[in-house]
């Protein structure tokens, strides 16, 4: 059995969200930017794809050390955030237009990830 979600698996949590939109956000970018005529070679001699693999690698320790400490029944449902926070990082860094109901979704997700998660937070 694993302890209720603490402000540090929290944190830790938010930090496995961030490093998810970040790698998508940089695989993305880097196929935007790769040679369409040498496709593979370009894109996998590109720094965004490798800073995508780096977050992916550490976004994957990170995670298991939240796994040692918080129920997946929690833990999974706050990862939904990166459904919200990838959307709307693309409007903002990659101008991706986003339509109303795209956003409002990605703001029911919040909500709905903010109720599972503060209703197991230790105060």
């Amino acid at each position: 059995m694993t302890a209720p979600l603490s402000t540090w698996t929290f944190g830790l949590l938010l930090f496995c969200v961030l490093t998810d939109i970040g790698r998508e956000i940089n695989f993305k970018a880097a196929t935007m930017r790769a040679d369409r005529d040498r496709y593979v070679v370009s894109l996998l001699t590109h720094p965004f794809l490798w800073m995508g693999i780096v977050f992916w690698a550490v976004e994957g320790v990170a995670w298991l050390l939240v796994l040692e400490h918080t129920a997946l029944a929690i833990a999974f449902p706050v990862m939904a955030l990166t459904y919200a926070g990838t959307p709307l990082a693309a409007g903002l860094m990659l101008g991706e237009r986003l339509n109303r109901g795209q956003r409002m979704g990605a703001g029911l997700v919040a909500v709905g990830v903010a109720i599972v998660s503060l209703s197991d937070l230790k105060g």
